[in-house]
């Protein structure tokens, strides 16, 4: 993301009626798979240590993305250098993990001034499709999805509009044709653009993807699903049918961005951002970001800037609150069948949120609880196999009874079961 503070504040701000809305928006749709690797992080295996790979593993990660940088791939004309993302990916693939790659960016000999332009004209055009073309064919089968640049409707764009769709379309065509079985994503909006995707759509940019990408970063996750459902309306307008891609969400834990939250509320925000991304068929979702830029009691810990507070983890490999929460959601969500028909509630009001998760890749069953309004409330969860209850701040867990009385609170309870038992949810006797 890396965006200029001020500009974020303003944008998020503008937006602020996100929070205007009192209760969780849930699907339109009906039940859905969620994907065996759903989950991932941005800007993660960097380091390429066993270390930072094992803290993968126990988060339970799938992808991971990187920007390769054209600047860096083909400093001088003609002459390319793909070492550095070489060792990236070669390690991504011996430890295995999914790699999305995001073409993107300006190189200086485009700039003979010396000024640095995240834009492309169209006579350049050619120079980056070569640079497309050489960068998919030196990593094919090693790469799993090519991504075509990043936030274009905001500043990582700063030429004209009808230029980036030509390059898009050209971009993705270019890939086709030189590895027709490459798996290619476009779009990486920042939050829902309506017109800038309609645009595109229209302009034939859309045409060879196979899925497309979009950040719904808003102040809180009720206002990120918001955007995700304007975000599949207008793709129902436009009749795409591809996969839909969050290769960025995410809520630092300090500084100046509206959507920062402390560090008790960031378990909370994973869980439900993960939760509504899952039962809307999301492809896969990837974190913004794995680390923060600095640990606890470090020089610098105290920034004001947001950006350095993005991870789930720090530095040092320690996980913040929110990685316990990221880690049971990808134990407990990822290959299971979003039931919309369950639990089975009765009397149980539209503050109360559910989501039923049946048979995970992990095995289990999952129903996600929480309450929308300020209060806690207690309901009567029957369930007819052995469960246990988990706490996302800690990750640990403890067992209930088959019948129980549960307290259901902002923050959410993640329930898990084996068996063939179905849940319900009622007040009373």
């Amino acid at each position: 993301m890396k965006l200029n503070i001020f500009m974020l504040i303003i944008t998020l701000l503008s937006f602020s009626f996100i929070i205007s809305c009192s209760s969780t928006p849930l699907p339109s749709g009906g039940s859905v798979k969620v994907p065996d690797d759903f989950l991932g992080f941005v800007h993660a295996g960097d380091s390429r240590t066993t270390e930072e790979y094992a803290l993968l593993d126990d988060l339970g990660v799938d992808w991971i993305l990187s920007t390769f940088y054209w600047r860096r791939i083909e400093a001088e004309r003609g002459v390319f250098d793909f070492s550095s993302y070489d060792d990236y990916v070669n390690t991504a693939n011996r430890e295995g993990k999914k790699v999305i790659a995001v073409l993107a960016y300006e190189t200086p000999w485009l700039f003979p001034s010396g000024e640095r332009k995240k834009y492309i004209s169209r006579e350049n055009i050619p120079h980056y499709l070569n640079f497309v073309e050489q960068t998919v064919l030196h990593f094919k089968d090693r790469v799993d999805v090519w991504s075509i640049w990043n936030e274009p409707n905001i500043w990582f764009w700063s030429g004209p509009k009808n230029v980036f769709y030509d390059l898009s379309r050209a971009a993705a065509q270019r890939i086709r044709e030189v590895a027709p079985a490459s798996y290619i994503i476009g779009g990486a909006f920042f939050r829902v653009p309506k017109n800038f995707i309609i645009r595109m759509h229209r302009a034939g940019a859309l045409e060879n993807l196979d899925g497309i990408a979009f950040h719904p970063y808003a102040l809180n996750p009720r206002g990120s699903m918001l955007l995700y459902d304007k975000f599949l309306n207008i793709l129902s307008e436009i009749n795409y049918t591809g996969d839909v891609w969050v290769t960025e969400i995410g809520y630092p834990s300090r500084g100046f961005y509206p959507s920062r939250v402390s560090l008790q509320e960031l378990p909370s925000h994973v869980v439900k951002t993960i939760t509504g991304a899952a039962a809307r068929g999301a492809r896969a979702l990837l974190w913004y970001q794995l680390f923060d830029y600095r640990n606890p009691g470090e020089p610098g810990s105290n920034s004001l800037n947001s950006e350095d507070f993005f991870g789930l983890a720090y530095p040092n490999l320690t996980l913040k609150s929110g990685g316990f929460a990221y880690a049971l959601c990808s134990r407990y969500l990822s290959g299971a069948r979003y039931a919309n028909e369950l639990p089975i509630r009765e009397n149980i009001p539209a503050n109360i949120v559910s989501f039923c998760f049946l048979e995970s890749s992990s095995g289990y069953n999952t129903l996600v609880l929480w309450n929308d309004q300020n209060k806690t409330q207690t309901v009567n969860l029957e369930l007819s196999s052995q469960a246990e209850i988990h706490n996302i701040s800690t990750g640990e867990n403890r067992p209930l009874p088959e019948n129980i009385s549960v307290s259901i609170g902002k923050q959410p309870l993640i329930i898990t079961w084996q068996g063939t038992a179905l849940p319900r949810l009622y007040y009373g006797e």
